[in-house]
């Protein structure tokens, strides 16, 4: 995975981040250097200022114009995006405690330099500071799109989980395995003929799963032999309907675990199994970071229409008219 990718992805260390961001402060900064800027969202005379410079409000409404005249829609839309992630969620305790550990994990990994890079490349150009920031916005979009997703369940949610769902996330050691068989033939499981790395591997897992400090998705990510490890280990849902396009043996221990259960080691045609059931109702599948990329991924335009509708009802409005029949006709292509 590519390294900046990680930043973006490091949930599991206490926060989600579901689609690039970038906030105002940014834009004034680079507008103005050396002067002062203060980011409040705050009213004056009815109108939301985005901005403060050197005492002067700088109004949201004359900003996104201007971005939107200088960069096009995208940028104006971050712009719009940010501000109503502000105005709409309380920063609270828990976030800055997220948001604190998640940076201090990231600069033990990596390098001041690189993650300033990778800063600089998503928009955040303030410092190193910024990176404790880049996740608390992260965390306000998460509840943004949660609370959109759970208002809208009909549209998004209806029939996700299927017939006896489970929403899977694995673990996977490769090793050689021989199928048992009945009498008929019929193949009625695998045994493993693991190496001796193997089996150490293996171990190595399950004290890292034993460990509290430890999400499995975060041992997933770091010993899985399967594709999905870049992601956690998630699989998706699995359940009656699609369940005859995994593996027999896989499947049917997915099938039996109760939400939050994670399995003992099984044996299907690829090796060892590790499965952990996180999500059987749609209150826990909203609480799954990589459920709710997938709806992005399915309906493009979910966060646009999220983040749209906040803002309405704050009482954000984009009054320039073509930038608003551009927003409109993305919504409609998509």
């Amino acid at each position: 995975m590519d390294k900046k990718e990680l930043i973006k992805k490091y949930w599991f260390i206490g926060v989600v981040a579901v689609v690039l961001l970038a906030f105002v402060g940014i834009y004034a900064a680079d507008a103005y250097k050396n002067r002062e800027v203060i980011v409040n969202n705050k009213q004056v005379d009815g109108k939301y200022v985005a901005y403060s410079l050197d005492g002067e409000p700088v109004y949201a409404d004359d900003l996104y114009a201007s971005l939107y005249e200088t960069n096009g829609v995208s940028q104006a839309v971050v712009a719009f995006e940010r501000a109503i992630f502000n105005q709409g969620y309380e920063t609270t305790d828990e976030m800055n405690t997220n948001a604190t550990n998640s940076a201090a994990s990231i600069l033990s990994r990596y390098s001041e330099d690189y993650v300033l890079e990778s800063l600089n490349a998503m928009g955040y150009t303030g410092g190193i500071d910024d990176l404790k920031q880049y996740y608390i916005d992260a965390q306000k979009q998460e509840l943004l799109i949660k609370d959109y997703v759970a208002a809208n369940a009909d549209t998004y949610l209806k029939d996700s989980i299927g017939t006896n769902g489970r929403l899977i996330y694995h673990i996977l050691v490769k090793c050689d395995t021989t199928p048992v068989t009945d009498e008929n033939d019929n193949i009625i499981g695998y045994e493993a003929n693991p190496t001796d790395e193997q089996k150490e591997k293996l171990t190595q897992i399950q004290d890292a799963l034993a460990d509290e400090n430890n999400s499995f998705e975060y041992v997933a990510y770091t010993y899985s032999e399967d594709s999905s490890s870049s992601n956690g280990g998630y699989i998706g849902m699995i359940n009656e309907e699609n369940k005859d396009m995994y593996d027999q043996f896989f499947a049917e221990t997915s099938l039996k675990l109760n939400e939050g259960e994670v399995s003992e080691p099984i044996v299907s045609q690829f090796g060892y199994h590790i499965i952990k059931n996180v999500a059987m109702t749609n209150e826990a599948l909203l609480n799954d970071y990589y459920y709710l990329a997938s709806l992005e991924s399915t309906y493009p335009t979910m966060a646009i229409k999220a983040i749209m509708e906040k803002g309405t009802e704050l009482g954000f409005e984009i009054k320039d008219e073509d930038l608003k029949a551009q927003i409109e006709a993305q919504l409609e292509e998509n």
